[in-house]
């Protein structure tokens, strides 16, 4: 835990969910690691634009945004050099077939989910930009 805690003090996340309870674990879990969240964003065009323009070391990223797929915001975030992690409601087979081909090598987390397991992707995966 202490090695996670190093490991994320510090890192701008950015957290996008439409679900806001779920945006708020998210986001409250990740702050008490020193994280500081970016968001949590609930909505496709403002997720984009941070995606975009945000200084950022990491995203958390809700593959259906009410509807809406959250891959060109994971497109916007990799040309930008960042890593991401998926989290989603779709389970077992039908999550692999809700994600393109280039998306399944990504981290993927089935809601529900433990905080502990996020935290552990998030400190393998994410690191400060300098």
């Amino acid at each position: 835990m202490v090695d996670d805690v190093v490991a994320l003090t510090g890192l701008k996340i950015l957290v996008v969910e439409d679900m806001l309870m779920v945006a708020d674990v998210i986001s409250d879990g990740l702050g008490s690691y020193g994280c500081e969240v970016v968001g949590p964003v609930g909505r496709f065009e403002r997720a984009l634009s941070l995606a975009r323009e945000a200084p950022l070391d990491g995203a958390v990223l809700d593959i259906n945004l009410a509807g809406v797929p959250s891959f060109p915001i994971a497109a916007a975030l990799e040309r930008r050099g960042i890593p991401f992690i998926f989290v989603t409601g779709y389970g077992g087979d039908s999550g692999d077939s809700a994600v393109p081909p280039e998306y399944r090598t990504v981290p993927r987390l089935a809601k529900p989910f433990h905080m502990s397991r996020l935290v552990e992707l998030a400190a393998e995966r994410f690191q400060p930009r300098g």
